[in-house]
């Protein structure tokens, strides 16, 4: 019989977002497997912590690092859009001292690393140098069924976004701004939906081709997804492992972005990526040009990129992720 362990975790997972989402799946993964799962305040001593992305419990981690307790790091990308961004100082400061946080967790206290997505590992390595001891996980979907559900070709497609927060930089107001515009231009599209809190958005109301639905409890969103024919389009620049796109492809939805972070590296063919043709890190912006055609080919193409989503969407199955942590933590703990 396998050993039961007391893993803690500095937080609560996050109601929204997606290290609040894998937070919550992994958490449920450990109690079902028999492990008790604790926070940074309990009176128990934990075998193992598990910190997710960063903490600003320094002082904490370091005291049960001198006790021998393990510390787990699941490593999400760093903060880097305020270096181009309009926003006051307090904002700015607050960004540079998150990632000196996650900085000191990765390379003085973590025992074991974990890498979404080669794209992580590759952009940590090139700040901050190799570390051992380190693992790519790429993240999985609890929507990931082997039942599949196939759409009829002539059925219209709702072009759907869904971020935890749609971002107010300029690059995410100029692809609405061309959604918005262009609707009429994309063939086979009939609407355009945006979920996620898009209360950062400047003059949101103005884009009228858009409807946006607001957050949705993570409960309700495989029925949103699945109720309607789509295509997801990846709004997120430089994404580490987008949960969001993850549960698409694991449903057969096929999706469209700009290459840029992980995109291309999960996507594997199941939709269509699109050059970026500019310096994304400085928030350039990318080349449209070929943006609404390709949504038009993937359109007329749906029944092809779908197939090819649920042909990769096993990889993408949660269980097999959170044994994957599994096995880890049992090695780190023996």
């Amino acid at each position: 019989m396998t050993k039961q362990y007391i893993i803690c975790f500095p937080h609560q997972p996050s109601p929204v977002g997606g290290p609040g989402t894998f937070q919550t799946n992994i958490e449920s993964f450990l109690i079902k497997n028999g492990h008790q799962v604790v926070y940074s305040d309990t009176k128990l001593r934990p075998d193992l912590i598990f910190v997710v992305a960063g903490t600003r419990k320094i002082l904490w981690l370091f005291h049960m690092k001198l006790k021998g307790v393990k510390i787990l790091h699941r490593l999400d990308g760093m903060n880097w859009k305020f270096k181009y961004e309009k926003l006051p100082l307090s904002n700015k400061l607050k960004q540079i001292l998150q990632n000196f946080l996650i900085f000191l967790i990765r390379n003085f206290l973590a025992d074991h690393i974990i890498y979404q997505s080669k794209f992580i590992e590759s952009w940590w390595t090139k700040e901050y140098g190799k570390k051992d001891n380190n693992t790519i996980i790429v993240n999985g979907s609890s929507f990931y069924e082997e039942s599949k559900k196939f759409f009829n070709p002539k059925e219209d497609i709702t072009l759907t976004c869904v971020e935890g927060a749609i971002q107010n930089d300029d690059v995410t107001r100029e692809i609405l701004s061309k959604f918005d515009n262009n609707l009429n231009s994309m063939k086979r599209i009939k609407s355009i939906e945006i979920f996620g809190d898009y209360s950062q958005v400047q003059d949101f109301q103005l884009l009228k081709n858009i409807s946006f639905k607001g957050s949705l409890k993570r409960e309700s969103m495989k029925h949103a997804l699945t109720s309607k024919k789509r295509i997801f389009f990846l709004l997120e620049l430089n994404p580490p492992c987008p949960n969001s796109m993850i549960e698409a492809l694991s449903l057969g939805i096929p999706c469209i972005g700009f290459n840029s972070g992980s995109f291309a590296e999960l996507l594997d063919g199941a939709g269509i990526v699109l050059p970026y043709d500019a310096d994304v890190w400085k928030l350039e912006t990318p080349n449209m040009e070929y943006l609404i055609e390709s949504i038009n080919d993937l359109s007329s193409r749906y029944n092809e990129f779908s197939q090819k989503a649920h042909q990769i969407s096993s990889r993408y199955d949660l269980s097999s992720m959170c044994q994957k942590y599994i096995n880890i933590i049992h090695k780190l703990i023996q």
